[in-house]
């Protein structure tokens, strides 16, 4: 017998949060991508039409996030008996790979201005103020988007929030690169976008290697099973566990377990049991959201064990 398996429920009240912040992000995306490429065509900085093209690279990045950040939140169907959660998951990879591709895409394009020189662009005061504005905005959406991902816990949201802060570093870049014409050292914007982008590429990494590692159904690591295990183990009448199972499912751990208990309990008391620990599970543990208990008598004689 097993504890009746609870859907993620919970993850569909956050998604008006959700749709808020991304819909506000891509306006201001959309907003700064025309004011700097408008900027950096006027203001004569190249630099500047390549940050603008980022911030549209940031669009499709939002159009991504509002659709999987949707689909995730809908219930427990037929078809998908633990959730649509692992459409987040793949959004969220999709994500980093675009965070990945565009720093690659600043290495190359810095590597090859150092390479040749010439190509920089001496710009005006308007590409520098474009580019502080611009900076400022997407803190201010970073900072705003993460709070949000944290309230959630959204590994989708934190990945467009870590977006957001990919676009206030390129105007950094751009902002080192304008400051750096204009005092005539013109390889100082190249040098910066490399360091900044190699920061970008190993976020963008991050997030897409986690959820490759969550889409084979990798396990918790060991310190959280131990803790799983300690919150089991504190159930007064379990005496052991076997074949405990976890796997992550749009951020957050799905798993399942066979307590063994006294081989004399009744029908109904092995069942309260069962129902005590998936409750312990999911009050226990703010990540834990799917919990199914299963029951099986313990051998003649075992030794209740110690908890982790």
């Amino acid at each position: 017998m097993a504890a009746a398996l609870r859907t993620n429920a919970n993850l569909d009240q956050y998604w008006p949060d959700k749709r808020r912040v991304t819909i506000v992000g891509a306006i201001w995306n959309l907003i700064l991508a025309v004011g700097k490429i408008a900027a950096g065509i006027v203001g004569q900085s190249q630099a500047l039409i390549v940050d603008g093209i980022h911030s549209l690279s940031d669009m499709v990045s939002d159009a991504v996030v509002l659709v999987a950040a949707r689909w995730s939140a809908i219930e427990a169907d037929h078809n998908h008996p633990y959730g649509h959660g692992r459409i987040e998951t793949v959004a969220t990879a999709i994500v980093g790979v675009l965070l990945l591709a565009v720093a690659i895409g600043f290495i190359v394009d810095a590597v090859l201005r150092l390479l040749e020189p010439e190509r920089l662009m001496r710009p005006s005061w308007l590409a520098l103020w474009a580019a502080a504005v611009s900076v400022g905005i997407k803190e201010i959406l970073f900072w705003y988007t993460r709070r949000v991902a944290q309230h959630a816990r959204s590994n989708l949201i934190m990945a467009n929030a870590w977006h957001h802060r990919s676009d206030a570093l390129s105007s950094v870049v751009v902002i080192a690169g304008v400051v750096g014409a204009m005092g005539g050292l013109l390889w100082l914007d190249a040098i910066a976008a490399i360091l900044v982008a190699g920061t970008v590429a190993v976020m963008g990494g991050r997030f897409a290697f986690n959820s490759l590692v969550e889409l084979v159904d990798t396990a918790v690591p060991p310190r959280r099973q131990k803790e799983l295990a300690g919150i089991i183990m504190a159930v007064d009448g379990v005496h052991d566990f076997r074949n405990l199972r976890t796997r992550m499912m749009g951020g957050q751990v799905v798993m399942d377990v066979c307590v063994l208990l006294d081989p004399q309990l009744s029908l109904a008391e092995a069942d309260r049991l069962a129902a005590e620990v998936r409750r312990g599970l999911l009050d226990g543990s703010t990540e834990v959201s799917d919990a199914v208990v299963s029951v099986a008598p313990a051998w003649s004689g075992m030794r209740r064990r110690r908890s982790a």
